[in-house]
């Protein structure tokens, strides 16, 4: 695979909206208790892409990007180098949704998340696929939850390769957990692998709700950092 994309954010001092998007907005699924804003306190560049989660006024705030209608993948290899957060209540994630969603609403179109990692449970991570047929709600999700003690303490590389019929996730670049289409007899239509179209990146940091579970608001501010971001063709 060659190079196709290099988002090196430690050469950054502002968020290119040639290819990024602010998400911004009070509500959110999952019953998460942040809104998210575009604010130079939340989502800064300090070595890196800083999201920071902060408390206010009895208000969390906190930053969300993607890339959708600006740039988008369909196989190949991501790799993300990030530190996480430790405080409990947060939730960072590392993800992709589709740019179309040709199979309709979610979860028909699918959910990639490449990475997810959660406070309440720390240095334990979240390796998932979402579709129609296999989704959180159903707790029929592809899912391997794997802790590795230490993991929030220093910068690691999140990767995933995306090939056609298979999803194979990386800690450092060692494999972690390989999903193939069809496999333990799953379906092979878009309703059991929707993952033949185009998807775009998200990176963010929620508070709570309903998987990043309760909230210790004395930790608050945390911040989840994003060096850089390769992504191969």
């Amino acid at each position: 695979m060659k190079l196709y994309k290099h988002f090196d954010f430690t050469n950054d001092t502002n968020l290119d909206t040639n290819y990024w998007n602010f998400a911004v907005g009070d509500k959110w699924s999952n019953a998460e208790l942040q809104r998210y804003v575009d604010s130079k306190e939340n989502l800064y560049f300090d070595n890196g892409l800083v999201i920071k989660a902060t408390l206010k006024d009895g208000k969390y705030d906190s930053s969300r990007i993607n890339t959708k209608g600006k740039f988008s993948i369909k196989y190949g290899k991501i790799d993300i180098i990030a530190k996480l957060p430790k405080g409990v209540g947060t939730w960072p994630a590392l993800w992709l949704m589709p740019v179309e969603n040709k199979f309709g609403h979610w979860p028909r179109s699918g959910e990639i998340d490449l990475m997810e990692h959660v406070g309440r449970d720390l240095d334990t991570l979240f390796f998932c696929l979402h579709t129609e047929d296999y989704n959180h709600t159903k707790d029929t999700d592809y899912k391997k939850v794997i802790h590795i003690p230490g993991l929030t303490d220093d910068f690691h590389k999140f990767g995933l390769e995306w090939k056609e019929g298979s999803i194979t996730y990386f800690l450092d670049d060692k494999e972690m957990v390989k999903y193939t289409k069809g496999e333990d007899g799953k379906t092979t239509s878009p309703s059991g692998w929707p993952f033949d179209e185009h998807f775009y990146l998200i990176i963010n940091l929620a508070i709570g709700g309903k998987f990043g579970g309760e909230v210790d608001p004395s930790c608050l501010p945390q911040e989840f950092i994003v060096k850089d971001i390769k992504i191969y063709k």
